[in-house]
């Protein structure tokens, strides 16, 4: 058996169970194989594209997890209109592959050998005419003598262990290279992990013009900062949510942090933001756009009595509002629920076990605080938004 029929053979089947067999297959190349058939299973959802080409070669797990997926690929290939491109982390090629669909020519830098030697033959399987540069992102730069319409950079943790919150915790340096990236390019599109304060990220960018907050099905995947000589002090925050429907809600921290919103205890309507826009911080601005009351100040919930229908997350009808404790639970007979928190002290599961209830059915349990800071549950269904 060859390393390709194996891989063909039981690429569906769980790693441990692979390793185990491949135990017995001492002629095999064990490394190879794991890490194509963990590439063939990761790609099957998050890169499809380049999963229905059996050409594909796949990198070690980790370049597989930090490379971003099809659809984040595609979504920021389409931000920036130009001729020129340069990925300068190039990782696995995703979003360089995606920007040669866009861009007239793109360029891709890679540090790392073994990886470099991979992509190269990928785009060459993919007939994607792109440029490739065996160095460091660093090294690509002080040597590099042509100016680009776009730099795309997407620094990595320093300790892949650590769970970092500034910028200059990553490297590359963004911060040390910007003055240099904008002499290289016209603007510079930065990704970074949603775990880096977006605030303080701006602080220390400066020259910000838009932000992207990017979620894929309510998960929030990636932050992109869009990078030039002219921004100001007051970027575009854009929090998108790809899913069927795609959702996009646009503000600014200036307003932010200056418009008005009311309060009141649940009306008839529960309104739960989606992810990119809780990790944006646009808590105010969502409710004074929609014409929404706020639950509490820390409460990120929102409600109404009118049904909204085109708001950008979960929409539920509200069904009783209760006082947190077993009595009032047991009066409903409410047994099942899908339990979410906001600003609340329990956890789901002490939640369950102080009231006596399992998960799943059709009713979703909220808990929270209302704008007395009391303790209040409250039983929804999903909207009807036709």
């Amino acid at each position: 058996m060859t390393n390709q029929q194996f891989i063909q053979s039981y690429q569906h089947k769980p790693l441990s169970e692979i390793a185990l067999m491949l135990s017995k297959h001492p002629e095999l190349d064990k490394h190879f194989i794991l890490n194509q058939i963990n590439g063939l299973q990761k790609a099957k959802l998050k890169l499809p594209f380049f999963y229905q080409n059996k050409a594909i070669v796949y990198p070690v797990g980790l370049s597989m997890e930090q490379c971003s997926s099809e659809q984040t690929a595609l979504f920021k290939s389409q931000l920036v209109n130009g001729k020129t491109a340069v990925d300068l982390t190039g990782g696995f090629g995703v979003d360089a592959f995606f920007f040669s669909k866009q861009f007239l020519e793109v360029s891709y830098v890679e540090q790392n050998q073994e990886l470099f030697e991979i992509v190269q033959h990928n785009f060459e399987v993919l007939n994607a005419p792109i440029q490739c540069y065996q160095t460091s992102c660093e090294d690509f730069l002080s040597k590099n003598t042509k100016t680009f319409d776009l730099a795309y950079i997407d620094p990595s943790r320093r300790d892949e262990n650590k769970r970092v919150f500034k910028l200059a915790e990553c490297t590359p340096n963004v911060i040390e290279l910007l003055p240099q990236l904008l002499k290289t390019a016209q603007q510079v599109l930065i990704k970074t992990s949603p775990f880096l304060d977006i605030k303080q990220t701006l602080s220390d960018l400066k020259s910000v013009s838009k932000v992207w907050i990017v979620s894929v099905q309510n998960d929030c995947k990636e932050v992109l900062y869009l990078v030039n000589k002219t921004a100001d002090n007051n970027p575009e925050i854009i929090a998108v949510n790809i899913a069927k429907n795609t959702s996009t809600f646009v503000f600014d921290y200036e307003k932010e942090s200056t418009v008005f919103v009311d309060f009141s205890e649940p009306q008839t309507y529960l309104y739960e933001p989606n992810a990119s826009i809780l990790k944006a911080g646009g808590f105010k601005s969502i409710a004074a756009q929609f014409g929404l009351n706020k639950l509490a100040v820390n409460t990120h919930l929102y409600t109404s009595n009118e049904l909204i229908t085109n708001f950008p997350g979960r929409v539920f009808k509200i069904t009783n509002t209760l006082d947190y404790n077993e009595k009032s639970v047991k009066t409903l007979g409410l047994k099942k629920a899908n339990i979410a928190t906001r600003n609340f002290p329990d956890s789901i599961e002490q939640i369950k076990k102080k009231l006596k209830i399992t998960d799943g059915g059709n009713n979703y349990l909220f808990a929270t605080r209302n704008l007395y800071d009391k303790l209040i549950l409250m039983v929804t269904e999903k909207a009807e938004l036709n």
